[in-house]
């Protein structure tokens, strides 16, 4: 906001009603926003908590929930009560495509933020690369995901329907994601690029379709308002379900090292960094007991992929609930409606 106010300026005839500092802040959901952000932090923390920190039935972790819940309730409430002047207006949320855009959104960023946060650790931990060198592994995933955006752009400003790339795009994306859960200790090459390549082909659709079916559907003066709704719910995805990873993950290596390896506590593995595991088993003279400390340890990577697999599949879900409209067809319809706002003929 400080920023904001130093930097941006916005010109007198944009503010046509003449309204005070003052009042252009009343108009702000500040409601809204004190009781969205508290509410995904207490759903932020139990998820984080849960299983590891506390248990489950613990009742911090109950409170939370139960925080969340009514803070969520009284939320829902602020922003029918506000209608246009909402962080998110019901009147958009409302429409189909808008919907469908939006439940696409928190499964998507949830299923590709999880992925990208957890596959650097299988190369950090397995394969025992560095910070560095596991960032450099994962680079298939992050170019196939540019150029198969880049591509799917081009093809929609060609055919016009963005619905069946989006759908096609997340059908592979889930494929992908369920081979990288596929992943082993003893991975060829090839294997894990591939899969890479092939999940990021998917990925690469899904960054920019969801926007461009908003801004397809809603007219001019509720393009922004849309526009931001998907960006809102595909970082706030992401930021639930990297949670709900850390907790899947964790309790994996947990079980992972009770099976495997029961005289070893796991929480010891939890507290260490990824590339610390093999100065972690050197200390303990256990450096020959390395090949079933990274079964252990594999057991939770798996299962946060399995996360990514089961969001993914959701998104699969959502994209069928998209309208088919053309982006040429809409492009004429909102260009003659701005001519007869002016006045001119068309």
């Amino acid at each position: 906001m400080a920023v904001i106010i130093i930097f941006l300026s916005i010109p007198r005839q944009s503010n046509a009603s003449g309204q005070s500092l003052l009042s252009c802040i009343l108009e702000l959901d500040l409601l809204g926003a004190s009781v969205l952000i508290p509410a995904v932090v207490c759903l932020l923390l139990a998820l984080q908590w849960g299983g590891s920190t506390y248990p489950w039935h613990s009742s911090r972790i109950i409170g939370l929930f139960v925080g969340f819940a009514c803070l969520t309730i009284i939320f829902t409430a602020t922003q029918i009560k506000l209608g246009d002047r909402a962080t998110l207006p019901p009147r958009i949320l409302t429409q189909r495509t808008v919907t469908s855009a939006v439940c696409f959104s928190v499964m998507f960023g949830a299923a590709f933020f999880v992925l990208v946060f957890y596959l650097p650790l299988y190369f950090q931990s397995v394969k025992g690369a560095s910070a560095t060198r596991s960032g450099i592994d994962v680079l298939p995933l992050l170019l196939s995901t540019v150029i198969s955006s880049v591509i799917t752009g081009s093809l929609i400003s060609v055919v016009g329907y963005y619905t069946p790339f989006i759908i096609s795009g997340t059908i592979l994306f889930s494929i992908g994601a369920g081979l990288i859960s596929t992943y082993k200790v003893n991975m060829s090459f090839g294997k894990w690029f591939g899969y890479q390549v092939l999940t990021g082909a998917g990925v690469g659709v899904g960054f920019q379709v969801p926007i461009i079916a908003v801004q397809t559907i809603l007219p001019l003066e509720d393009v922004p308002v849309g526009t931001a709704c998907i960006v809102f719910f595909q970082s706030l995805g992401g930021a639930l379900f990297v949670s709900v990873g850390q907790t899947v993950f964790q309790n994996g290596v947990i079980h992972g090292t009770q099976t495997f390896l029961p005289d070893l506590d796991s929480h010891i593995l939890l507290r260490v960094g990824a590339t610390e595991l093999r100065s972690l088993l050197s200390g303990l003279g256990m450096i020959d007991r390395l090949p079933v400390v990274l079964q252990a340890y594999m057991v939770g990577l798996i299962d946060s992929f399995r996360v990514t697999v089961g969001c993914a599949s959701a998104a699969v879900l959502s994209t069928l609930f998209l309208e088919w409209r053309s982006v040429k067809d809409e492009e004429v319809k909102k260009k003659k409606e701005a001519a007869m706002k002016l006045g001119i003929a068309v």
